[in-house]
């Protein structure tokens, strides 16, 4: 599920926040150096799974991303942190399965929670693709009954 989580947050912020020039997939060994600004990143943080129901019949798993904004000043950092938080905030996010050809299709709907905006200031001047930096803390429940593989089959 993480796959088409993360695909699913990449698409809605695209849609929702056209000004980005793009929302690029963070893992090891990709670079922002020399991206056109402004651009989003989203990249997957520690999450934790839970048993919470008698003979592991159900568990919740807690999804957490950090979604980035790269803006060209602090202007324009002000403004979309707004978009990409109210884009984050809404209901209805759609799950796309990514399992299926391109493009895929809508399998269910999630909502995310925003639990952090944090700015990062620069630690050197000279380092422009981290000027105007923001973070989003972004959290994600799922229920779901243990070995349902069915990506519609949970709850928030």
């Amino acid at each position: 599920m993480m796959h088409e989580l993360t695909y699913s947050i990449i698409t809605h912020i695209k849609a929702q926040v056209t000004e980005l020039v793009d929302v690029v997939w963070i893992y090891d060994g990709v670079t922002l150096t020399g991206k056109t600004k402004p651009f989003g990143t989203v990249e997957q943080m520690a999450g934790n799974t839970n048993i919470i129901a008698k003979e592991r019949e159900y568990f919740e798993t807690f999804y957490r991303f950090q979604v980035g904004l790269h803006a060209k000043s602090i202007a324009e950092r002000s403004r979309l942190q707004e978009k990409i938080k109210n884009a984050l905030l809404q209901p209805n996010i759609a799950l796309l399965d990514t399992s299926q050809p391109f493009p895929p299709p809508t399998v269910g709907f999630f909502y995310c929670d925003v639990l952090a905006v944090t700015p990062i200031p620069v630690a050197d001047v000279t380092d422009e693709t981290n000027k105007n930096l923001v973070y989003f803390d972004v959290e994600i429940y799922v229920q779901r009954k243990n070995g349902e593989a069915d990506l519609t089959k949970f709850e928030q």
